[in-house]
């Protein structure tokens, strides 16, 4: 029989494991200076981070997972794999199972969003059917905003509140030196039937944010990343100044009350740290950067460093960039800056059409006409344009819906993405939705869902078979411009690469609807080199005659329009944020400086 030693938080693992394999203890102090580790173990413990994939929606290879996985390698000497199901969803059961095995984890981690919070449970459960004493970890939105949600389920044994890098190395060392778990910062975990709650951590220092090491995840999983869509993530910034109020950010802002929530990296490291990704990448089928900021233009000194240094070592014409924006951050001086830069893609969240779903309910706080002109500022200086947009958010109507579909065509947006609200923990919108005649579908919070599938709410003015087939008329209108423009510009090779694809995306375990619609997306050349689209002001007889049938279907809600509609003056966020024209590099542009390599891990 195999000797076990106690975990402290009372599972039992074998003896090679958490007590026995200590030596000195304080191998790291959450006060420590971020970058220095020290030799304390006899060992280090195996991190094994997963991201549950395994409903309907695809993505690409996950940032978060990746920066916490490349902070715990450069700030410890613990192992660390991450596990990404993206590509093998049918036998994700088998790979798990495969990983595990070979692998041999001390501590498995979860990154949990709200709507897959019912896949993260499923994958959790058969961990623990595999190894019922390994203690698994969530961390993410939905656990630091829904922490009692999250810890009431019994295959999770512990989660951290906010951001994860500084506590999960707090939690390894201790783990290895058979501390007790409270002294890591912002971990929750559950003691028989107690749970400890111990206060957040403060937040990572811009210096010490990570470029991400890729070479974390398996050769397979990168190789059908770069296959499938092509698309290296890459964070320059972390936090938001805005305080939507669908956004589950903007209570992590609360959360971080006092602190500079809007920090950026050096923007040398991160060309250095995109340009090393490239050299590594570039024959695996990587052809665009996507930025994941979630406001890559709101600091215009920032941008202009960025920029200048991208297309100074000529990566403008090898390697394009898609990046996040809100529509008040496109001016004169951002626009030039991305200007032959190498940006061919502005995403730009415009939620709605209708000025008061957009600014009164949803609190995005951007006047009409200002959207209106971001968006023609954008096309004018040949960018393309994926428009978000949300569909059954809480006092949604059918009227309202059909004024996005009219923005679209009207102004030319090129990528225009629909996405079925969802309900995120912490967010302000759902605290008014009783009084706006929405309530959650409770069942349907039990069920695997995405951003694309699964309508979660019942509504006073619209029904769930309205919003459905409004969903799947989006994809009618707008799918086949892209189709025959591809379509075109490809000639005889089109449907060679469409059938190979699609082949290949339904192997890994993609629905055939769905790899067809990333295909379009993300195939081939098809976002490194956009399609652009003309505005139409007046949209010919065939729009409106199928705008006429639709609205047979999506008729007027009936309800009075509201008086109010524009946005409220905009609430100072100065303490989260400071003052975005205050960014000074932290060392003087040089060409020592511009050759310096950033912190990612080879």
């Amino acid at each position: 029989m195999t000797q076990t030693a106690r975990h402290p938080a009372g599972n039992a693992r074998p003896n090679e494991g958490f007590i026995d394999a200590r030596t000195d203890p304080g191998l790291y102090s959450p006060a420590m200076p971020d970058g220095e580790k020290t030799a304390g173990t006899s060992r280090g413990l195996r991190l094994l981070l997963i991201n549950p994939t395994i409903a309907d929606k695809r993505e690409h290879v996950h940032i978060g997972l990746g920066t916490v996985g490349t902070y715990v390698k450069i700030h410890s000497d613990h192992d660390v794999r991450i596990l990404d199901f993206m590509a093998c969803r049918r036998v994700w059961k088998q790979r798990l199972r495969e990983v595990m095995d070979e692998f041999q984890p001390d501590l498995v981690g979860m990154y949990i969003a709200s709507p897959y919070m019912p896949a993260a449970k499923t994958v959790a459960r058969e961990v623990k059917r595999l190894a019922p004493d390994l203690p698994i970890l969530a961390g993410g939105h939905h656990p630091t905003l829904s922490p009692d949600d999250t810890i009431a389920e019994q295959a999770f044994d512990m989660l951290i509140i906010g951001e994860g890098e500084k506590p999960m190395v707090a939690l390894l060392n201790a783990m290895a030196d058979g501390r007790s778990l409270d002294e890591v910062p912002g971990l929750w975990w559950r003691d028989g039937e107690d749970v400890h709650k111990i206060p957040k951590a403060t937040l990572l220092e811009s210096e010490a944010m990570p470029g991400v090491d890729w070479s974390l995840h398996d050769e397979e999983t990168l190789r059908a990343n770069f296959y499938f869509w092509g698309v290296l993530p890459v964070m320059a910034s972390r936090g938001c100044p805005a305080r939507c109020s669908f956004c589950a950010i903007t209570n992590v802002q609360r959360l971080y009350a006092g602190e500079r929530f809007l920090r950026f990296r050096d923007p040398i490291e991160v060309v250095d740290e995109v340009e090393t990704h490239y050299e590594r990448y570039k024959d695996w089928g990587m052809r665009i950067v996507y930025f994941y900021d979630l406001n890559f233009l709101v600091n215009p000194r920032w941008l202009r460093e960025f920029t200048d240094e991208y297309k100074r070592r000529g990566l403008n014409h090898k390697l394009k960039f898609s990046a996040y924006t809100r529509a008040d951050h496109v001016n004169p001086d951002t626009l030039e800056s991305l200007r032959d830069s190498g940006c061919v893609n502005l995403r730009v969240g415009i939620e709605a059409a209708n000025p008061y779903m957009r600014n009164v309910l949803y609190e995005k706080d951007v006047p009409q006409e200002q959207l209106l002109e971001a968006l023609r500022q954008i096309k004018a200086i040949g960018i393309s344009c994926t428009g978000y947009f949300m569909a059954g958010g809480p006092g949604e109507r059918p009227e309202w819906l059909m004024e996005s579909l009219e923005l679209v065509k009207r102004e030319g947006v090129e990528y225009p993405v629909f996405f079925l609200y969802k309900p995120l923990a912490g967010t302000d919108i759902l605290d008014r939705a009783e009084e706006l005649g929405s309530h959650i579908l409770a069942d349907s919070m039990e069920s695997n869902a995405d951003f694309l599938h699964g309508v979660n709410m019942e509504h006073e003015h619209i029904k769930a078979w309205q919003l459905k087939r409004y969903m799947f008329l989006t994809h009618v209108l707008f799918g086949p411009n892209l189709v025959f423009a591809q379509a075109w510009r490809a000639g005889w090779r089109y449907i060679p690469r469409l059938v190979r694809y699609i082949s290949k995306a339904v192997a890994a375990g993609f629905s055939f609807y769905g790899a067809l619609t990333f295909f379009i997306f993300y195939g081939y050349d098809h976002l490194a080199e956009p399609l652009r689209l003309a505005a139409d002001p007046k949209p010919g007889l065939r729009w409106r005659a199928i705008m006429a049938v639709t609205r047979l279907w999506m008729r007027h809600s009936g309800a009075p329009e509201p008086d109010a509609i524009e946005p409220a003056p905009r609430r100072s966020t100065s303490s989260l944020i400071g003052n975005t024209e205050d960014f000074v590099p932290p060392v003087a542009l040089s060409p020592e400086r511009s050759q310096a390599k950033s912190n990612v891990v080879a």
